[in-house]
């Protein structure tokens, strides 16, 4: 039992920095058989189990070694086959607390966004009562803070994919998609009950949360696990903001100015001649928006060395 305990922990040690892959693994356990086979040929003459154990690992060599020569050797599974055992490998399984609460979260989510949007048809129809109708900002913000919750929750959990983030930048996200959703339902609830600061506000939250996401998407470093960068090198495709950094940040500029223009030109043309025409503001900001999008991942000159 001490030599395979042996055996296992110099395994575990040698391979702690060495990512996991198929091909890895099953390199693993293929030195550590011939480990256990040789440590048992040295027994049968004559050696004590752990110096049997010892000179067993010393004949084995460095593993970078061994690891190196994997690359080699000619692949002898698919690429799909491949991704299908680094999913399996790295697989890291939710904790049922986190299932169970993330459940609830969104089952109180739902909840939310179902009374505020089914009672701003209502009070925009005039058929709902003044309670319900009053209630729809609270609503509002108790729907933001479920998602929020989930959001901030989510992102600072390991997955099989990515590292966790960190808990000030996963509280950042948390609180851009709380902004978000409360300021979308207060846009709703100015429909029941036509308050200028209901509008105002909506509008002002949601461009808060819009910026707030453009900041934190542009500043986001990758979190990405090294099995995973491995695998998309294999399915690697042109992407000009990912190679052009300096080409991101500047279409994250481009959003926050066409949005706050367009949130704008809505809020004003709400209060000057009303909701009929308003919304074109948001709908020429959309157009604008993707018309800059298309430009910067596809310009002109994108064909020339």
């Amino acid at each position: 039992m001490a030599t395979t305990n042996n055996i296992h922990r110099y395994l575990d040690d040698a391979f702690a920095e060495i990512p996991r892959t198929p091909e890895t693994a099953d390199l693993k356990e293929e030195i550590r058989g011939n480990l256990q086979a040789r440590v048992t040929e040295l027994e049968t003459n004559g050696s004590k189990p752990d110096a049997a154990a010892a000179k067993a690992i010393k004949e084995l060599g460095p593993i970078n070694e061994l690891v190196d020569s994997i690359g080699d050797s000619e692949p002898t599974t698919s690429p799909a086959d491949t991704a299908v055992k680094l999913i399996a490998l790295n697989r890291v399984k939710p904790s049922p607390g986190y299932v169970v609460r993330t459940v609830l979260l969104s089952l109180l989510l739902a909840c939310g966004v179902t009374l505020v949007t089914v009672g701003s048809i209502l009070g925009g129809l005039g058929i709902a009562d003044f309670w319900l109708v009053s209630a729809l900002p609270v609503e509002s913000v108790f729907a933001g803070l479920f998602l929020g919750v989930i959001v901030a929750h989510a992102l600072g959990r390991e997955t099989s994919h990515h590292y966790p983030t960190k808990p000030t930048r996963a509280l950042g996200f948390g609180l851009a998609a709380f902004a978000g959703l409360t300021g979308l339902g207060f846009a709703a609830a100015w429909f029941a009950n036509p308050l200028l600061w209901l509008l105002v506000t909506g509008c002002g939250l949601a461009l808060v949360s819009l910026m707030a996401f453009v900041a934190l998407g542009v500043t986001q470093t990758n979190r990405q696990k090294p099995w995973v960068k491995e695998l998309n090198r294999a399915y690697a495709v042109e992407d000009r903001f990912s190679q052009d950094p300096a080409s991101a940040a500047r279409f994250g500029l481009y959003t926050v100015v066409i949005w706050v223009l367009a949130f704008a030109g809505f809020v004003v043309l709400s209060i000057t001649v009303g909701f009929a025409w308003s919304w074109l503001a948001l709908l020429a900001g959309l157009a604008v928006f993707f018309l800059v999008l298309a430009r910067m991942l596809f310009p002109a000159d994108s064909n020339k060395k």
